[in-house]
């Protein structure tokens, strides 16, 4: 059928969609992904949030950033990272005292990109394994060059297409050297190992973390719970916060005007450290989103082999059930991609099952077009053997005709065309099959119009049923109006066609059993029964009698005002009293 073909180039169009999305489905995913991952846990980690104003109400300056320093490191941190750029003005007093303030502590600075190429810089803490697709920079503005006893690292955090942030770098080529983005050097210095880049990842001690495009994914938190791990800088100086021994501190702003806001998953306006801090601590707990290379054809896989199921199931199934097969179907992927990825394996939970609702939709209306179509073709034939109102009765109310067999009245009514063996004859076929032809459409649609059913057509035969397959108050009078206009229309029809048509016609009414009778696919919908057959010995007996239409006994009984025949002698039925029509 033409809808099976249809589902199945939907179910192949969307399972390739989804093996080799394009880049606005990728961008659509990714906002799919975006509130599923879970966080890591951030104990352990604080941040210091730097403020337009210091503990005396005066404006930050680098000198209060070299207090802030000194005060921290009295709480003997495990590490602290410093989210800004020192830079500038490295002669002055401040810069001194915060490169005294820095010494031996465990601290990795922050430093810019530039399209220029710039200084030298030290030697980065990072090891690399082999050529990578790193972020590519021309140069860098380095920290103050007092500070070169500390880690530097690269404070960088580019947007994807949306504008978005959703990835940290691992390591950003400047020149031909490699540095470490500011999370990974904060991280590994925290775990005292030395971070390693390869083909297989970043390695941190024992844990390896897939690289995407020489970046890793986080799981931003939501701005709820920044307050949670965040010390104002000010109530730090000024004595009254201090972070707990062994913590990872990392000093920041959340100031617009310092310009470390960013669009992230959870917020529009995510401070930069705030996003350190969370790939900070999926690094140290291991727990970095991913989404394999693999996914997306085991997404599309799921597509294709759904679609194949639930064209098959739509072919064995009821619509109801293949539908709450396939919704089934579409549940189970949704809910265990949805657990992987809020673990951090990101499996797309929504475009699968919408992949797969379009294709269930396709094979419905492709289903109830080809119903629809058979429904038409089964009313124009059921049309041909019945009423048009009965058809529309039964179409509506199907189980009104009950095929496996009933006893009901039923008036049968039989014709024949007189001389017709005689006629075929002396007519050519095709002449023959026409007048044929023309002579069934007018006595089958006298019938029809009467509310007759058309039980069958035998050679130059009409054998009608009244009051079948459905109830018909007056039956045996439709029946006998019936007889009289075919019998009319007839001797019309042979004075037009040299003769041929003349017709006599036998009618009987009683009870009958009507079902479908058969084997395979050869069914036929008909009636058995005395009256049935003594309706087609009446049409035979109207050539002894001389009369076009033959009135069995029974239905003379309920019919009053027939012309009586006389008794005649009746094969199988013995002597029976016959009647016919007034003139």
């Amino acid at each position: 059928m033409a809808w099976r073909g249809a589902v199945l180039a939907a179910t192949a169009a969307l399972g390739l969609l989804l093996a080799l999305p394009p880049a606005p489905l990728r961008g659509l995913q990714e906002r799919i992904f975006d509130p599923l991952p879970r966080p890591a846990d951030s104990r352990g980690i604080v941040v210091i949030d730097i403020d337009a104003e210091d503990e005396a109400g005066q404006v930050w300056t680098r000198a209060a950033t070299a207090r802030l320093v000194a005060r921290l490191a009295q709480a003997k941190p495990r590490v602290i990272g410093i989210d800004m750029l020192i830079a500038g003005d490295c002669d002055g007093p401040a810069a001194r005292d915060l490169a005294k303030a820095l010494q031996d502590q465990p601290a990795v600075m922050g430093l810019l990109l530039s399209d220029t190429p710039g200084p030298s810089l030290p030697p980065a803490r990072l090891g690399q394994t082999g050529p990578l697709p790193l972020w590519p920079a021309a140069g860098a503005e380095p920290p103050c060059p007092q500070f070169a006893a500390q880690d530097w690292a690269v404070m960088a955090l580019m947007g994807d297409p949306d504008a978005t942030v959703r990835h940290v770098p691992v390591a950003v080529a400047v020149g031909a050297e490699a540095l470490p983005g500011l999370a990974v050097a904060i991280a590994a210095r925290a775990e005292r190992v030395l971070p390693l880049i390869g083909p297989a990842g970043l390695r941190l001690g024992a844990k390896t973390f897939p690289l995407e495009a020489g970046s890793l994914r986080f799981a931003p938190s939501r701005p709820a719970d920044w307050p949670l791990r965040t010390l104002p800088a000010a109530a730090v100086l000024a004595g009254q916060a201090l972070p707990p021994k062994d913590a990872v501190v990392l000093i920041g702003s959340s100031l617009p005007e310092r310009g470390g806001l960013r669009p992230s998953a959870t917020s529009p306006v995510m401070p930069s450290v705030q996003i350190l801090a969370d790939a900070v601590a999926g690094l140290r707990a291991g727990q970095m989103p991913q989404r394999p290379g693999w996914a997306p054809v085991v997404e599309g896989g799921f597509v294709g082999l759904a679609g194949l199921l639930t064209l098959l199931m739509l072919l064995r199934l009821s619509p109801s059930r293949a539908t709450a097969a396939a919704g089934m179907l579409a549940a189970l992927w949704a809910g265990a991609a949805t657990f992987l990825t809020r673990g951090g394996l990101l499996i797309d939970p929504v475009l699968p099952v919408v992949a797969l609702a379009l294709i269930l939709l396709t094979a419905l209306l492709g289903r109830a077009a080809a119903l629809a179509r058979a429904e038409r073709v089964l009313r124009d034939r059921m049309g041909q053997l019945l009423p048009p109102t009965l058809v529309s009765r039964l179409a509506a109310q199907p189980r009104l005709m009950r095929l496996e067999g009933e006893t009901r009245e039923v008036t049968a009514l039989f014709t024949d065309i007189e001389g017709f063996s005689a006629a075929t004859s002396a007519m050519g076929a095709v002449e023959m099959v026409a007048r044929l032809d023309a002579y069934f459409a007018l006595t089958c649609a006298i019938v029809l119009r009467h509310g007759g059913m058309i039980d069958k057509l035998v050679g130059d035969s009409v054998h009608a049923l009244f009051n079948a397959p459905l109830d018909q108050p007056g039956h045996e009078a439709a029946a006998l109006a019936c007889a009289a206009e075919i019998l009319a229309a007839t001797k019309v029809f042979a004075r037009e066609n040299n003769g041929f048509g003349i017709t006599r016609i036998g009618v009987e009414c009683g009870p009958a059993v009507l079902g479908d009778v058969g084997f395979g696919t050869r069914i036929d919908y008909t009636a058995h029964g005395p009256a049935v057959n003594l309706a087609a010995r009446l049409q035979e007996a109207n050539k002894a009698l001389g009369t076009r239409i033959c009135i069995g006994p029974a239905l003379a009984a309920r019919v009053p005002g027939l012309v009586p025949l006389g008794e005649t002698e009746l094969r199988s039925f013995g002597r029976l009293a016959l009647y016919t029509l007034k003139a």
